[in-house]
């Protein structure tokens, strides 16, 4: 059995890639070391192949962080003995997959949670009425405002004001 980089070494475009992603993530770390945490989190390397080095920034707000420290970076960057002609940011949003604040439970409506409680009560299985019956419980009672739009958009366009 072969490790998995002597099979890459025999395809000369997977070690070009390699060997870049290598240089992009030793450059990134480099990087992160000079920066506060808080904006070093939102920094990547987009490129470090070209004279001049591409950074990535998750805003607007952290690009225009990055360029303020464009000099200091390049002249911490040339200490260390990377050789960059200046620093380009592009703004590359990404989705934030730890934030879950926003995930809601599926909630059932009142046409719905009704269906199965007249479900429930044609079920000769009592275990399986009673699963129902809970399952509409959890009907969700819609707020005044959903209420008062629901309302105004049974109107018709006359009697609407």
């Amino acid at each position: 059995m072969h490790p998995l980089r002597h099979i890459f070494a025999a395809e000369a475009l997977l070690v070009g890639f390699l060997d870049r992603r290598r240089r992009e993530l030793t450059l990134l770390d480099r990087l992160r070391k000079n920066l506060p945490p808080a904006l070093a989190a939102q920094t990547g390397v987009v490129d470090a192949s070209a004279a001049e080095l591409t950074l990535s920034a998750t805003s607007g707000a952290v690009a225009a962080l990055l360029r303020h420290r464009a000099p200091e970076l390049l002249n911490t960057l040339a200490h260390e003995g990377w050789k960059f002609t200046g620093i380009r940011v592009r703004v590359q949003a990404r989705h934030n997959r730890t934030d879950r604040s926003k995930v809601h439970a599926k909630q059932i409506d009142g046409k719905s949670a009704a269906a199965l409680r007249s479900g429930a009560d044609r079920i000769p299985d009592p275990r399986l009425a009673a699963v129902l019956r809970r399952l509409a419980e959890r009907e969700n009672t819609a707020s005044d405002e959903q209420q008062a739009l629901d309302s105004v958009e049974g109107q018709r366009p006359e009697q609407q004001e």
